[in-house]
Order: structure tokens, then C-alpha cells, then sequence
């Protein structure tokens, strides 16, 4: 229905309401004024009027009622009697004072110190709150037009434009050359001259027509241009500075120091530019990213089962080589499958154990684990980095001695309890914890590219491996001297002597002083201990690098975290949640959190930020 309103009547039953409305908005709180004003705007004063409680029908509503009784309700279907009436009599409301909601107006007198110093040095105080020289001069643009319309009435609606911006930075530049250069401006402006133990004197300062210190130098009759060969003096201090240097830094697509300074020269003569262009640099997060330095900690000591005699492969590292191409079967419609090699080396002797798997999962790793304990013994400490097929024989390991456990009793159970290896992972993408296997790995490639040259069986590549693996075996622990006959190698403690040397004389007719052949032989591994001891373990007293002890991280701290497979850019930050420091008490592994993961990382795969903690 369209229907043409004529005149619009509003009622309310409460005195309170309708003293707002009679009343001034200046009057009344903010809250009450701006719905005043707001209900005032669609219904004026004059249409308000005053309806007693019990009749008005907004109260049934409002209080609520049962549906049979509002059937029968007139007051909600029809309105008061008096609203049907030819002509209302209207009664004047009883206007309520409300001192509540009433402002206090009184007026006060005040007196008001001006100090202008305090107030040019509340002004620079207030450069701080930006963070680009363009916020800045935008802020101070606004604020010059605020008091341009209060004073001319002179409203702007245009953008900002760029002879705007330039007045803003001539009116930031002179407050803060006021700040710095107090008095050589008032000896400039008196004498003309500034004083003999003034900082810029060398620049033969000046003012120019806007009362800007700028360089007189001694190229005034160059063909530079004027801006060029009078640049603007600026302090190393102030904040205006810095914003100039970091608008310098972007104009520059992240510059380098050198590249800034050219480019500052062109306008400014900023004291002491180099060190601040270095901390702005220092300071710039994109830069920090591609210029990241990797953490570092003092290497830490060798553990105890590297520099203790124990049994060969008693303690043992293992990591995985390849793939390596092969033959699945040989003639025609030979197939090529995938191979890997298992490399298992001793932590005390470096010797080393190669084992052919035909896959990385951890059902083939198991197998090459079996033969490699039935041929060097049992292995009670296993070291290996994070690979899922390493992680998954663990697991099945730990299994599998639990069920043998619970299948037998007493001494059986405690022995094969003793029996059990314990396996130790390093620290996700930490290769220098690694070092013994890494190493290994690297020395079987390099046998390996130089010797293979075509595709071989399963078989032939096994026969191979055997072969680089005495060779491995062969090698001397230590640079030989001039005078050892025979250098130490890793075949003497499995073999007693290395794998791959020139046949000795024929001894088997000698007599060997009245010693029976296994006290011989045992004499022969003591002999080689105590030479391992004496000149393969003092070689390792130094350390090759990361000699110094540096600052920690703490928790909290913000890092990033190095990913070899990808630019700078795209690395992942992360917080420090936990430390583990080793038995120094230095930490070298720190728990990170990325997002809503947790992982363990190496000092040497972090990187610190320039941010700064609240």
C-alpha cells in the first residue's frame, strides 16, 4: 500500500526522552547528543509527544503477552480510545531536568605558558612516530591545510601535490637543522661566517633565500646542477636523516653502501653518512634475508665413543649413497632398475661396511641391518640423520626386541635386552653432525664415478663395492712419516693389517718367541690401540674451524631458517622455542617454530633478524 504520509505524530511515554529531545544537543554527553541529533534529523521536535503509560501500545510488546488475551487486546489492535477521536487533544508534556547526562559547561581560566623551544623539540620528538619520510610529509601536508581553512576558509578537496610535499620537507628540514646547527645558523645570520671549531666549517656553510644550511663548497663554477653543488647540510642524528636515507635505500632497489652515498650526494651532505647508510642497511629486513650470516657455536668436543677403544662397528653411523643404475637381467631386453648402498662406518676406527639395497625402504634397510651385524657383530649405538627409512627401522627394531622380550625370561630376556641397539638421529638437515658417514658417502662416490662405466647386475655392482671397500679400509688414518714402515688403517683392527697391501714374507715356519698364535694376535690388536692412541688421536686435538664461542639465541628470538633448496627470499622465519645445549653447556641445536610446527634445527642452519622485541 502507497499511501502519502500527511503528517507524522511521534509518541513516547517517557518524560526523560522527551527533555532530550526539547533540549540543546550542546547540552547533553556525547552519547545522548549524537542520538538526539540522529532521531531529530528524521522526526523534528515539534512532531514528539507525550502518551501515558497505560496507553500506550508499545508496552504490550514490549512487556509481552499470551496470544489468547491479544486477540481480545483493543490497545494493541486499535490504539487509545482518545487517537480516534476527530480531534486530539494534546497535553503539554512535564519536561524533566537531567542533570546526568548534562555537560559541565563552566568555563575556567587558564594560564598557558608558550615556550617555542619546547615546542620545536615536541615537534621533532613526533618525526619518531614515522616510519617513511612519505608519511611524514603527508602528515604535515594535512596538517598546513587543516590550518589554512581555519584561517582563510579556504577549503581544499584536491589531491596532494608534489610542490606540497617539497614546502613540508623544506619546513621539516629547517626545524631540524634548528635543532643541530643552533648556533652556526645564528652565526650566520649575524656574522656571516660560522665559528672556527664548528663541524661543518670545512663545507663553508651558508643560508640560502629560505633560510636552508646548505654546502658552499668549492664547485660553484662547475656545470653540475645547483642542487648538486650546494647540497642540504642534515645532521648524523636525526630521525628526518634516517627517513632519508631508508627513502635512499628504496630508491636505490636495496642498494649497497657505496650506491647509496652517490645517490645522497646528489641532494644532501649528511655528517657521517657512511656509518648511518651501513646501519640502515644493518636494519632493512629484505636485505637481511639475502645477506643472512649463519649462526655459528665453538665446536664442540669429541664424544666419548670416538676417542675410546671399543670393538669395531660397536658404534656405528649410517647413511644411504645412490641411486645407482643396474642391470635387472643380462642379454637382450635387459631391464635397468634402481640400487642404493648403505654405508656403515665405525665411530672409533672409521671403517667402513657397504651394503647393496635395492630400495630406501625401511623393509630393505632392516635386511642390509641383519647382514651387516651377522658379518661385524652386534651393534649397541646407531647413529643416522632423520630419512623416513631410517626413522621406520627404528621403529620396527624397537618392535621386534619388545615381542622377543616378552617370549623369554629371566637371563634370556636380560640378555637379548642388553643386546637391543639404541638409536640416535641428529638434527634435521645438519650434515656436520653427520661428518664420519658424509664423509663416506662422498669417498664411495668417488671411487665409484671413476671405475663404473657402464650398467651391472646386482651381483657384479656387490663385487664392486667389495672392492671400494677395502680400499676404504686401506687407508691410513694419519699422514704416514718417513720412518713408520707400515701406516695405521682401519683393516688392522678388523683384520690385522690393511685389506689391500703388498704380501708379506711367508712366516709360517718362523718361531714367534715361545707366544702361542692367539696371544699373538691379541698382541698385534694392543699394538694397533695403542698406535691409534698415539697417532691418530692426537691429530684430532684441534679443531679446523668455528673456534670461538659466539652468542647465544634466546628463547623467543626471531630466526631464519636456512633451506638449501630454495633463494634467500623464500627461506622460513621462525621463533625459538626451546634450547638443548651439549655436555659444554653450549647449545648448538634449538627448537623452532614455524608456523604450527616444531622442529629441531643446527645453529648453523639459522640466521638472526634485526628485529627488535618489546
Amino acid at each position: 500500500m502507497r499511501i502519502p504520509a500527511t503528517q507524522i505524530y511521534a509518541w513516547t511515554d517517557s518524560s526523560i526522552v522527551l527533555s532530550w529531545l526539547f533540549g540543546s544537543p550542546n547540552n547533553w554527553k556525547v552519547f545522548v547528543a549524537n542520538r538526539v541529533v540522529e532521531i531529530t534529523t528524521n522526526v523534528s521536535c515539534s512532531q514528539w509527544h507525550h502518551v501515558q503509560t497505560q496507553d500506550n501500545p508499545a508496552d504490550v510488546g514490549s512487556r509481552g503477552m499470551l496470544v489468547e488475551n491479544l486477540k481480545k487486546c483493543e490497545l494493541w489492535w486499535h490504539g487509545p480510545d482518545w487517537l480516534q477521536q476527530s480531534k486530539i487533544q494534546f497535553t503539554k508534556p512535564n519536561i524533566m531536568q537531567t542533570e546526568i547526562e548534562r555537560k559541565n559547561n563552566k568555563i575556567q581560566n587558564l594560564k598557558i605558558t608558550y615556550n617555542k623551544n619546547e615546542q620545536e623539540k615536541s615537534l621533532l620528538k613526533q618525526f619518531e612516530e614515522f616510519d617513511t619520510l612519505l608519511e611524514l610529509l603527508r602528515t604535515i601536508t594535512y596538517c598546513r591545510r587543516f590550518l589554512r581553512q581555519k584561517t582563510l576558509k579556504d577549503r581544499i578537496d584536491s589531491k596532494i601535490t608534489t610542490e606540497e610535499l617539497h614546502v613540508s620537507m623544506q619546513i621539516c628540514i629547517k626545524r631540524t637543522q634548528e635543532e643541530e646547527f643552533t648556533e652556526d645558523i645564528e652565526s650566520l645570520k649575524t656574522k656571516k661566517r660560522v665559528k672556527k671549531t664548528s663541524i661543518i666549517k670545512a663545507l663553508d656553510p651558508y643560508l640560502d633565500e629560505d633560510g636552508i644550511l646548505k654546502v658552499g663548497g668549492r664547485l660553484r663554477n662547475s656545470e653540475l646542477a645547483n642542487e648538486v653543488k650546494h647540497p642540504i647540510i642534515l645532521g648524523h642524528a636525526s630521525r628526518l636523516t634516517y627517513l632519508v636515507v631508508a627513502k635512499a635505500h628504496l630508491e636505490t632497489l636495496h642498494g649497497g653502501v657505496q650506491l647509496m652515498l652517490t645517490y645522497l650526494r646528489s641532494k644532501y651532505w649528511i655528517l657521517r653518512a657512511k656509518s648511518l647508510v651501513k646501519q640502515c642497511i644493518h636494519r632493512c629486513l629484505i636485505c637481511a634475508r639475502h645477506g643472512a650470516k649463519i649462526k655459528t657455536q665453538l665446536m664442540g668436543d669429541l664424544p666419548s665413543f670416538r676417542v675410546k677403544p671399543a670393538r669395531p662397528f660397536l658404534n656405528s653411523g649410517v647413511d644411504f649413497a645412490g641411486p645407482i643404475q643396474i642391470l635387472l637381467k643380462k642379454g637382450k631386453g635387459a631391464q635397468i632398475g634402481k640400487a642404493y648402498i648403505a654405508i656403515f662406518v665405525c665411530m672409533a676406527t672409521k671403517a667402513i661396511h657397504l651394503e647393496l639395497v635395492g630400495d630406501l625402504s625401511s623393509a630393505a634397510f632392516i635386511g642390509a641391518f641383519k647382514r651387516f651385524c651377522a658379518r661385524r657383530g652386534r651393534c649397541t649405538n646407531m647413529w643416522s640423520d632423520q630419512g623416513r627409512n631410517f626413522v621406520g627401522a627404528n621403529k620396527d627394531l624397537v618392535e621386534a626386541w619388545k615381542e622377543a622380550r616378552l617370549q623369554f625370561d629371566g637371563d634370556i630376556s636380560e640378555l637379548l635386552a642388553n643386546d637391543g641397539t639404541q638409536w640416535h638421529f641428529i638434527p634435521v638437515h645438519s650434515p656436520n653432525f653427520g661428518n664420519l658417514w658424509e664423509t663416506g658417502v662422498k669417498s664411495v662416490k668417488h671411487h665409484l664415478r671413476r671405475i663404473l662405466n657402464t650398467n651391472l647386475t646386482y651381483e657384479e655392482l656387490t663385487t664392486v663395492l667389495c672392492g671400494i671397500e677395502a680400499c676404504l679400509n686401506s687407508r691410513p688414518l694419519c699422514p704416514q712419516e718417513d720412518n713408520t714402515l707400515e701406516p695405521l688403517t682401519p683393516g688392522h683392527f678388523l683384520i690385522t693389517e690393511a685389506p689391500v697391501t703388498v704380501p708379506d714374507v711367508n712366516l709360517k715356519d718362523a718361531k714367534i718367541s715361545n707366544l702361542t698364535r692367539w696371544q699373538y694376535t691379541q698382541k698385534l690388536l694392543n699394538d694397533f690401540w695403542s698406535r691409534w692412541q698415539k697417532e691418530y688421536l692426537t691429530r684430532l686435538q684441534q679443531r679446523p674451524k668455528w673456534l670461538k664461542r659466539e652468542v647465544e639465541f634466546k628463547i623467543g628470538d626471531i630466526v631464519l631458517i636456512k633451506q638449501d633448496n630454495l633463494p634467500p627470499g623464500k627461506w622460513l622465519m621462525g621463533r625459538i622455542t626451546d634450547k638443548h645445549p651439549g655436555p659444554d653447556g653450549l647449545t648448538r641445536v634449538y627448537s623452532v617454530k614455524s608456523g604450527h610446527h616444531i622442529t629441531k634445527r643446527c645453529v648453523t642452519k639459522l640466521c638472526a633478524l634485526p628485529i627488535e622485541l618489546d
